[in-house]
Parts: C-alpha cells; structure tokens; sequence
C-alpha cells in the first residue's frame, strides 16, 4: 500500500503546482477520495499526510539539495519529475525509518507509473547520488541569510520581513519553527459536556492529552484520530481551535445576555466558543460575504447547541446599514489576512510572493472602520489577524486609532500572554509559536467612549 500512497501523494503535490490551490484543499480531496472502502488504513493517511505536508514544507531544502546533485537544472525538469525527486528526497533525507531503498526504488517505479519512463534512470542517478551524500548535503552552506533560508525552507524575503519587524533572532526562531507541527488544540464544548466529564472519558479512552494552563475547557491532544473512535464522546462535544484564537475569544471577554457580532465569522469557531462563555444567552450575530458558509455556520451552531447564534450575509467592507448602527456590546473583526502565521499548518504560503498582499491592509482597515460604527458607547471593538506582518497588524491598528478619536485603547485581559514576552500588558500582542506555542497571531483592542 506504501507505493499507492506515494503515488497519491505525488498527484496531489503535481495537482496543487498546476491548479496554485490550497494545500488542505487538496489533501482533503484526497483522503475523501481514499477512504477505508479503497483500503487506505489511518497509518497510510498519516504517512500521506507526512509525505505531501513535508515536501511543501521543505521544498527549497529540497531543491537546494537536488540542484547540487543534479546535471540538468531545476527549471529544465518536467513538472512531474521534479516532484517525484523532491518526494523521493525528502524520504531519504527528513524520513529515518523508510529505507533508502524503498524511497528511491519506489520513486522510480512511481516515474514509470506516471508516464515519465525516459526519466527514470535520471531519477535513479540523482537519488542515488544524494542517499551516498546525506552526511554531507550542507557543507557548503554559510549560516548567513541565504543559509538559513534553505536549511529551513522559508524564502529570504520572508526573513528579512520578519528580521524587519521582530529582530533577526526571532525571525530565525520563526523560520526554524515553520517546519515544526503545530498541536492538535480542541475546544470542549461546555454547551454540551463538562470539562471534567470531558477529561474522563478521554482517560477511559486512554487518550493522552495536556489540559491548557490558562485557556478553560483547552487541551492539546496527541492523537484526534483516535478521539473520533472514542463512541463515549460525540463528535458535538469539542471541536479543533488554537489556542490563539481561543486567547482572541478570551480577550473579548463576551458576556451572557450580551450583543455580539462576529464580522468575518466563517466558518464559525469564535461564535461558538463565545457562546459557552456567554452560557447561551443573549445575541450573537456570524457574518459572513458567502451565503454557503453562512448556512454552514448555522448548521454547526444548531448541532453544537448554540441557540443564541444566528448569521447573516454581509460584505464588512460595506457601509453599515443605519439598522446596525451602535447595536452590538462587543463586536470581533478577525479579518481576512496574508495567513503567514499558520505556515504551519499551510506550507505553501510561505511561497506566495509578498507584493500580492499589499492590498490586504486596505481592505482589513474598511472592516475595521465599517464594523466600528456597530459599536454601542462604551463597548468593545477587537481586530486580529493569523498573520505575522506589521502592515496588516499594528499599522491598520494604529491608523484606526488616529482617524477614530471615539475610540481609545483597551488592555487586552489576557495578562499571561505578555507576562510570557516580558512585557507590560497593552492593547496589542503578537502570539508567536515559539513562545506562546500557539498560530502566529495579532489582537488589538478598543473601547468606545461613553
């Protein structure tokens, strides 16, 4: 079954080059595509998982490494060549426990397979010729810049950006943890279970898992397959959130018999776990641009139990309709952003070229703005991206103060957070993943003067 995975794997990464479409996007298809009925076992999706994530994660490593052990150039290779070098090559280099027979004996008959027969014995030679080098494969790399890019496969442009922004030590603390896995963090669903009963079954289940210190009804969980087969636990009782977005719901601080209005809500998550804080009661409005996530929206809130949400189509770019005016008591924009802080958890945007974001700033400060005049005197307005870039965090938060004197600065209640920095408690924080163990992630806070 190891040879058909390999070859799934080695479709999706050639579909996802060809159609520049998202990384879960694709895999999703796949395991939907390759369920049990087609014999592929939870440990052959885990190995496809592994092999498709760990080659875009990688991917100028790879590269790196292929170019250096290789006659013909990167740019000269068939597509689907150059994907299954990539493939064979981070098995024989990042997967210890696969043979470096299997990985490159099987990528050659994958080449074969896939209708690149004249490439084979190329593929064979490359490979072969890295498997006798792997002591070696980064002698001639200084630890500069360019070095540092390739060794964790994070593009120089995206370094800088973060040396720009953060210092140059945690830029490579940032790039370094790009290719780390991020925890499978849930949310227990206190509409539905209690924390504790939750923590019980797990532990009949004998589920390990690590109960946050700060975030109520959190834990990290080292094996959600396994929690889905648990038949004690229905599937309504939790659902997976980071922990940053959990400190976003947190530092809101949403009240029962509170408004609320979650702006760019889809698919839902915030909504929820402001609900349980609110203990079901009161109002909670999930907006969205799309029709088809709104009705998504819906159809989890019911099934989670979370009467108090209900959702509406609406661009939050768009004037704001008198109806809405000064309305809601709290009012969350986690606005559509560049995503440069869940890298982990979508390698390839590390690739995406940085000026295709530069009108993202405009658009995260309309919400802003627009979504502002939804706010009661005396109420809160919270910004936040999942995004590690000044432009679209602390700049559109500052411009917002500086055009809204009606607005002033909230100290976001989440003290642990800074106190991990070192810092005083403010009305902005980045989470970084190699500090807070959370998405890279921004928050800003607001309060309307009364």
């Amino acid at each position: 079954m190891a040879f058909n995975v390999r070859r799934l794997a080695a479709e999706g990464l050639v579909r996802l080059q060809r159609e520049n479409s998202y990384s879960n996007v694709v895999l999703d298809a796949m395991l939907k595509a390759g369920g049990p009925a087609d014999g592929i076992s939870p440990a052959d999706q885990a190995l496809l998982s592994r092999l498709f994530y760990g080659v875009l994660e990688r991917m100028l490593t790879l590269d790196y490494i292929i170019s250096t052990h290789s006659s013909v150039k990167l740019k000269k290779m068939h597509p689907t060549v150059l994907v299954l070098l990539r493939l064979g090559c981070y098995q024989l280099v990042f997967m210890d426990k696969i043979p470096a027979s299997a990985a490159v004996n099987e990528t050659v008959k994958l080449a074969k397979a896939m209708k690149q027969v004249g490439s084979a014995g190329f593929v064979n030679a490359v490979l072969r010729a890295i498997e006798r080098d792997r002591g070696h494969l980064y002698d001639d790399l200084d630890n500069d810049l360019e070095g540092i890019s390739i060794r964790t496969s994070c593009p120089v442009r995206l370094i800088r950006l973060w040396e720009k922004a953060y210092g140059r030590d945690t830029a490579f603390r940032l790039a370094e943890y790009a290719n780390t896995e991020p925890p499978n963090t849930i949310r227990v669903n206190t509409l539905k279970i209690t924390a504790d009963d939750f923590e019980a079954a797990l532990k009949r289940g004998n589920i390990p898992f690590a109960r946050h210190s700060f975030l109520p009804a959190c834990y990290d969980i080292e094996d959600p397959a396994g929690m889905k087969r648990l038949a004690e636990i229905d599937q309504s009782c939790y659902y997976h959130q980071d922990a940053a977005s959990q400190y976003a719901c947190k530092a809101l601080s949403a009240r029962p018999d509170e408004r609320i209005a979650d702006v760019c809500a889809a698919p839902g998550g915030k909504s929820l776990t402001c609900a349980q804080m609110m203990e079901n009661r009161g109002e909670i409005m999930s907006f969205d641009i799309h029709p088809f996530k709104c009705e998504a929206m819906e159809k989890r809130a019911r099934q989670m139990g979370a009467t108090i949400i209900k959702t509406a189509v609406k661009d939050a770019s768009k004037p704001c309709p008198d109806s809405m005016k000064g309305r809601f008591d709290r009012v969350v924009c986690d606005v559509p952003c560049s995503g440069l802080g869940v890298i982990r958890r979508r390698p390839e945007i590390r690739y995406k070229p940085l000026d295709g974001y530069k009108d993202l700033p405009g658009l995260q400060y309309e919400i802003l703005h627009q979504s502002s005049e939804t706010v009661r005197p005396g109420g809160v307005l919270q910004y936040s991206t999942c995004t590690l870039d000044p432009a679209e965090n602390q700049q559109v938060a500052e411009r917002f103060l500086r055009e809204h004197p009606e607005f002033s600065p909230r100290v976001l209640p989440i003290e642990e957070c800074f106190t991990a920095m070192g810092i005083k408690p403010s009305h902005m924080i980045t989470l970084f993943p190699h500090i807070h163990n959370t998405d890279g992630f921004f928050i800003a806070g607001f309060i309307k003067k009364d």
